[in-house]
């Protein structure tokens, strides 16, 4: 088994950088010092072993469509639909 590894760059924001920097400290009560990079890293690497590329596209998707508020909250639940959200294409232009 070849295991190649990629270097990725995950930016927080505020409220879920909080989250993990307390787990880090209750991780911490128990004898063991964690950075909290390495939290984030075990919970994306768990993340994606348990999703194929269809899931993590839908999910992202959905994501951006309740970001948009195009999606029922209802409609975000359904971790078994595999349907994709259809998004439809528009052109940003930027203001002058």
């Amino acid at each position: 088994m070849n295991n190649k590894h990629a270097n990725v760059t995950v930016t927080l924001d505020e409220d879920t950088f909080a989250t993990f920097k307390e787990a880090s400290e209750i991780v911490e009560t128990a004898g063991i010092r964690v950075p909290t990079s390495q939290l984030v890293q075990t919970m994306i690497n768990a993340e994606m072993s348990r999703l194929n590329p269809r899931k993590v596209a839908q999910r992202f998707l959905k994501s951006i469509m309740q970001q948009i508020g195009g999606l029922r909250r209802d409609a975000l639940d359904d971790e078994d639909d595999d349907k994709i959200p259809d998004l439809k294409a528009t052109t940003v232009t930027p203001k002058a």
